[in-house]
């Protein structure tokens, strides 16, 4: 054999030697991972959930407090942060556990129901034939005297991509403001039953309370200044969202609950990243125009900022008008709230300098001089 050939025979033989060992390297690996797996599985996923203990997990990978009522538990995801972002409390294992009580809201597209799991209050979505989206189109067939199943199926596909969508938002979106999705099971587009164990798509969250103008006059000084910081910390967090700038198209108060002391967003179905469209010139003519809103410029045909202005000026009008109300304040707080109540209602504002602004103010509150 020549020295060439010895060479090249040399070099082979060392390429398969580090392939057999990176081959074998690998399989232990993942038959290392695949064992973890199935513990992880078998000591969370088979076990039924338990909401008293702390060995539980959602979606997150730190603690949420959750309160039922007078009671607290806790859902802890710290040792497998990462596999816990697949598995939720609840699955199309255990839901059909929770027991409905009754009855608590309905949109246009779902209804939400009151449930009952080991003795804590959780909240059910689904999409039933008895919403407006599903009704009128279940009613126009029996009008035309149809009886399709497939026609029937399409009623409900609508209504149940809200819902998805607004699972899946909440698979993406990490922030203290939404309200917490605990579980959920997907089986099909439609069912005339509310039997959990058959039903279609099924969403689980905590549950909180109702929201009014008055319940924010109510809270104390203190809790109206930190409410107005989680409410600046969550917009701002949607102006940055991984998403892109998120705008909450239908935005009133009924779609927003207090959840142990907090504000948080229960309804995202309307929810979209989409800068409203421009255009920088007039059609009769080249002059320059101001398409858009806020006075901002158009962009590569995009009011890029508008959604950001947009909730801040719905949340100023439902939330802030309320929760910083000079009446209720010392009135050495006055120049400062002057000066935040300007910035909101003139939305010249940044999220940095508004809170910074509210951060000083919740000092003057808790430290008087």
């Amino acid at each position: 054999m020549t020295r060439r050939g010895m060479i090249r025979y040399s070099i082979l033989f060392l390429s398969f030697m580090l392939y057999m060992y990176f081959a074998i390297m690998f399989d232990l690996i993942n038959i290392t991972e695949q064992e973890e797996n199935r513990d992880f599985v078998k000591k969370f996923v088979n076990k039924p959930p338990n909401l008293e203990t702390n060995n539980s997990y959602t979606q997150q990978t730190f603690p949420v407090d959750l309160t039922y009522e007078e009671e607290k538990v806790f859902f802890s995801c710290d040792k497998y942060e990462s596999r816990c972002l697949h598995y939720s409390l609840f699955n199309c294992e255990n839901i059909k556990r929770i027991k409905l009580l009754e009855k608590i809201g309905h949109g246009v597209t779902k209804q939400a129901f009151l449930g009952s799991y080991e003795g804590k209050k959780v909240v059910v979505k689904m999409v039933t034939r008895h919403q407006r989206e599903a009704r009128e189109c279940l009613d126009g067939l029996l009008d035309r005297k149809e009886s399709d199943p497939l026609k029937r199926s399409r009623c409900f596909v609508f209504p149940t991509m809200k819902l998805m969508k607004e699972i899946l938002l909440l698979h993406q979106l990490r922030h203290d403001g939404f309200l917490k999705l605990l579980g959920y099971c997907v089986r099909s587009e439609e069912t005339d039953s509310t039997d959990l164990s058959e039903h279609g798509v099924i969403a689980v969250y905590e549950r909180g309370t109702n929201l009014s103008p008055e319940k924010l006059k109510s809270l104390s000084t203190e809790d109206k200044v930190r409410q107005a910081l989680h409410l600046v910390s969550f917009f701002q967090y949607l102006a940055n969202s991984p998403l892109g700038s998120l705008r909450i198209r239908d935005f009133k108060i009924d779609h927003f609950l207090m959840v142990n002391s907090t504000i948080k967003m229960i309804d995202l179905d309307d929810i979209d990243n989409i800068e409203p469209s421009c255009n920088a010139y007039s059609a009769e003519s080249d002059a320059q125009k101001v398409p858009c809103m806020y006075g901002l410029r158009c962009e590569m045909g995009l009011c890029n900022g508008h959604n950001a202005k947009r909730n801040m000026e719905k949340a100023n009008e439902l939330f802030f008008a309320h929760l910083l109300t000079p009446a209720v304040y010392p009135t050495e707080c006055f120049k400062m709230l002057q000066n935040i109540h300007h910035s909101l209602s003139e939305l010249s504002v940044n999220y940095s300098n508004l809170r910074s602004a509210l951060r000083k103010l919740l000092e003057s509150v808790i430290y008087p001089h």
